[in-house]
């Protein structure tokens, strides 16, 4: 009686404290987002990005984006699949431990006894009973290996994946840098533009109350003054737009700050701008063989399709039996006995369903080869376009600022002139056009650089060089 209790007080212990510590991690789990679930707001706190770089802002994105967070749950969920597949594994495998099922029972029943209505005891008499089986799978014909080995290769997509999706996060988070970069400089030009139409406009005034100077000037330069505020007032919005859309890519969103707030003043000196990475000169040919080896959009392709060629595997191994064990003990008061037995099953006949099953597996993985082949030719298209973007802007950049230097002196000579009465109000006001334009030019055409570099180390799979500073004339020194 004492043995009794004792084996049926430590059944209870173990099924009470079994998954004890998973159980608590799922409720905890589960508190945590409960208050999000039921759309409680949560006081968030603000953000400051005054002086920080494109590398450190790219680190910030990394920890704050929910794209990222989810890759790297991706991940976690690959791998534990992969634990629960460690689960089947046959006795004879690497993990032979696992090819072990044990299970226990127990119980207590009672009934009433006699054989006929009239002699029925309605007191009940009966006792407790218990088992313990021990199953074994000896041999799976190589279903736990394909199955482990394709889930493997899933786990390498899904961590290339996130790779993937970092360096997303940082040509997204440097594309939206530079274009707010760009349209905050753009904008000075515009206010720059604007304050010389301005001037000009109260020397056309001051000339035409000094009968130096007709009307249609006068109304030329007002004119002049109203394009370049509508000019200055578009500038305005986009660097609004630009900075809305940094912030998205920062994975912040309005309750911790806008851009305004949290980059402060960013505006550059005139004609200077900042450069986050140095210009590159290899060509296609030189960096597709590289890349096609180590970008992660083609190694995961690759891993998906050993994957796929491993799921060929198992559906080969499914055509073939099971060899399995068991034995059991059981116990009912006060009886004690036992069995053991080796089984083994083959299916004969199912419709063909699983030789269907290896058909369709190859065909996936058909797929999964031809996916390889798409990832690789899309590589190559966006190497080929960043590398053409990245030299086209470093050409134009060049001609920007020789236009930049050509259209100053130019406005400079008109000013002068201007003085004299040697040059007419129209071209002054086309001098100052000529000037606004080209520095516009030369600002877009080395932030295109700098976006086309950040494309260039995300396709190829680079880990990003930083070179940051503020250089005059998109590191023309002149």
């Amino acid at each position: 009686m004492t043995m009794r209790r004792v084996g049926l007080l430590l059944a209870c212990a173990v099924m009470a404290t079994a998954g004890c510590s998973t159980i608590m991690n799922a409720r905890t789990a589960q508190d945590a987002v409960s208050a999000k679930g039921a759309g409680a707001s949560v006081a968030a706190e603000k953000v400051d990005f005054r002086g920080r770089g494109l590398e450190w802002l790219v680190g910030f994105a990394m920890t704050n984006r929910p794209s990222v967070a989810s890759a790297r749950l991706e991940v976690e969920g690959a791998r534990l699949a992969l634990k629960s597949i460690a689960a089947d594994a046959p006795l004879v495998s690497v993990a032979p431990w696992n090819a072990l099922t044990l299970s226990a029972s127990g119980g207590h029943s009672e009934a009433s006894g006699g054989t006929s209505l009239r002699d029925h005891k309605f007191s009940t008499s009966g006792g407790a009973s218990g088992a313990l089986s021990l199953d074994v799978l000896v041999w799976d014909f190589g279903r736990y290996d394909a199955r482990a080995k394709a889930q493997a290769e899933r786990v390498v997509a899904a961590e290339i994946a996130l790779l993937q999706e970092g360096y997303q996060v940082f040509e997204e988070v440097s594309n939206s840098y530079f274009s707010f970069l760009e349209k905050t400089s753009l904008l000075e030009v515009a206010i720059t533009n604007l304050a010389q139409y301005a001037a000009h406009l109260h020397q056309a005034e001051r000339r035409f109350d000094a009968g130096e100077a007709n009307r249609l000037d006068v109304l030329k330069a007002r004119l002049d003054l109203a394009n370049a505020r509508q000019a200055t007032v578009a500038a305005s919005n986009l660097v609004a737009t630009s900075g809305a859309a940094l912030m998205n890519a920062l994975g912040v969103d309005a309750s911790r700050g806008t851009c305004e707030e949290a980059f402060g003043d960013v505006r550059l000196p005139m004609g200077e701008v900042a450069r986050a990475f140095e210009h590159t000169s290899y060509d296609v040919d030189e960096v597709f063989g590289f890349a096609r080896t180590n970008a992660p959009s083609v190694q995961a392709s690759r891993a998906r399709l050993r994957a796929a060629s491993h799921d060929v595997d198992f559906a080969v191994a499914d055509l073939m039996p099971e060899l399995s064990a068991s034995a059991s003990l059981s116990w009912t008061d006060p009886l004690w006995y036992w069995k053991w037995g080796v089984s083994a099953a083959q299916s004969l006949f199912q419709g063909f369903r699983r030789t269907t099953a290896v058909d369709r597996a190859v065909v996936a993985m058909r797929q999964a080869e031809a996916a390889v082949d798409e990832a690789e030719q899309d590589l190559s298209a966006s190497l080929e376009t960043a590398v053409a973007v990245r030299d086209n802007s470093i050409q134009a950049l060049a001609s920007a600022l020789a236009s930049v230097r050509s259209a100053k002196e130019n406005l400079d000579t008109a000013q002068e002139q201007l003085t004299i009465g040697s040059v007419s109000r129209i071209e002054l006001s086309d001098a100052i056009a000529s000037y606004s334009s080209s520095l516009g030019d030369s600002i877009t055409a080395f932030y295109a650089g700098q976006r086309a570099e950040a494309a260039l180390f995300a396709l190829v799979g680079r880990f990003p060089v930083y070179s940051e500073a503020t250089v005059r004339g998109g590191g023309d020194e002149d």
